[in-house]
């Protein structure tokens, strides 16, 4: 059955806000066909938008999913992967934002064979949760499952940006980034690789490209056989643009430097390769500075202020550079953040705040600009505007756990300074019952607890 008018219409609600009416219109989707992705997807967004303004408290959501966890436990154990679901459904309803719900629906859809609904949503959790890598791998996987590659590689991306060392990831981006090079070869509509090698050159040729992780040899031949292809053609800047790739990977950052210069003097409009020279002008910075950190610690006069002025060059540049590709791609919110961040290292708070006053419209980035503006506001001693945007990240978050002790430390500090002290007590005690190491919390506990 095409339902395809009637998600339309769902989320043309959604837009005119009149969310229980589009939360029902996608429940008698979801009733005719379960697996579907969008309509899966449109609901945990209108749920998640109802509650954008003021989301009900814990205690509340507790007692009015009882019933619903109750029937959650008991569909486990019988393994009534449906029943789970629904009553994941339900108590969503009333806390669209807790992640173990979420994870929940998302785990029953997969086991009840509902792909499309499970790949729906995991993928709402990896929107407002950015940093649950469950979801991501889980994503990353229906991802690939179904080839989208580039989706994919994100997600594992992701989770290498959270946990660097996690096998998983690391071996599925090797695989994904495989699967990109034989689609960039026009490879991707064989039966099979020997079908396209015709010759033993071109199985050579394909296997060149599936490697991932080149060997020196393997880099330096490449080098020299692009290096005698733009002697032919000087003037290509496709050519130019693999060779400084290749440098780059070689991490001869001076040659790939070069190399994209050459690209940009042929075709000043191409953005991507820009981008691409300001990664290896920072990773040069980096270098360097790590080079006077080493003589640093090994005692070596003015070294230590040395690294001090390049630190304070890079930051300049990275924010003079981020500000470049804001210009150029004003719509990316994620550049947006990245450059906010920057702003808040350097201090400059009004222009960090304006950035991420922009990126809280993007659901996928909401809660983290929100943290982020929040600090900035903390910075500037506006404690009220503080207070206000790290509870709302906080209750996007799904509440206070391990990885967010950082937000509530600055939401409680942020009540201190307001004279709130039965507040500002909670919220410290609340950081002391996960860790009670956390910076000076048990000192603060006892300062607001003395008469």
């Amino acid at each position: 059955m095409d339902v395809s008018r009637h998600i339309d219409r769902a989320e043309k609600e959604v837009g005119r806000k009149n969310f229980d009416l589009a939360i029902s219109l996608f429940d008698q989707i979801l009733a005719l066909d379960p697996d579907n992705g969008r309509a899966r997807q449109g609901k945990r967004r209108a749920e998640l938008a109802k509650y954008a303004k003021a989301y009900p408290s814990s205690g509340s959501t507790a007692i009015k999913n009882l019933g619903y966890r109750i029937g959650i436990g008991f569909g486990k154990t019988l393994r009534m992967n449906n029943m789970v679901a629904n009553m994941s459904e339900k108590a969503l309803s009333n806390d669209p934002r807790n992640v173990a719900l979420n994870l929940s629906l998302g785990h029953a859809l997969l086991a009840a064979g509902h792909k499309n609904g499970a790949e729906a949503a995991f993928a709402v959790v990896a929107e407002f949760a950015p940093d649950d890598i469950e979801a991501l791998k889980i994503l990353g996987r229906l991802y690939y499952d179904n080839k989208k590659y580039d989706e994919s590689l994100a997600c594992y991306e992701r989770v290498i940006k959270i946990s660097p060392r996690d096998q998983e990831a690391v071996k599925m981006r090797k695989n994904l980034a495989a699967e990109g090079a034989i689609k960039s070869g026009g490879f991707e509509g064989a039966g099979s690789a020997r079908d396209l090698a015709k010759s033993q050159g071109q199985m050579e040729e394909l296997e060149k490209r599936q490697k991932i992780v080149r060997s020196s040899d393997d880099i330096d031949g490449a080098i020299k056989d692009l290096q005698a292809e733009i002697e032919g053609q000087p003037n290509e800047a496709s050519l130019h643009r693999k060779l400084g790739q290749l440098y780059f990977q070689k991490r001869d950052l001076k040659r790939a430097a070069e190399s994209f210069q050459s690209v940009l003097r042929l075709d000043k409009d191409d953005r991507e390769t820009a981008d691409r020279l300001g990664d290896v002008k920072l990773l040069e910075f980096d270098t360097k500075i790590r080079e006077f950190k080493a003589e640093a610690q090994a005692g070596e006069d003015g070294a230590e202020d040395r690294q001090r002025r390049l630190q304070k060059e890079r930051k300049t540049f990275r924010v003079d550079e981020f500000r470049r590709r804001v210009k150029v791609h004003p719509t990316d919110s994620g550049l947006r953040f990245k450059l906010g961040q920057y702003l808040l290292d350097d201090e400059e708070y009004d222009e960090a705040i304006a950035e991420f006053q922009i990126v809280v419209k993007d659901p996928k980035r909401k809660f983290q600009a929100m943290t982020l503006m929040g600090r900035a506001f903390a910075k500037k001693g506006h404690w009220q505007l503080a207070t206000k945007q790290l509870t709302q990240a906080l209750q996007g978050m799904g509440g206070i756990n391990e990885k967010n002790l950082e937000i509530v430390y600055t939401l409680a500090r942020a009540y201190e300074e307001q004279g709130e002290a039965e507040q500002a007590l909670s919220h410290y005690q609340s950081i002391y019952e996960i860790d009670i190491s956390f910076k000076d919390v048990g000192r603060k506990i006892e300062t607001l607890n003395s008469p």
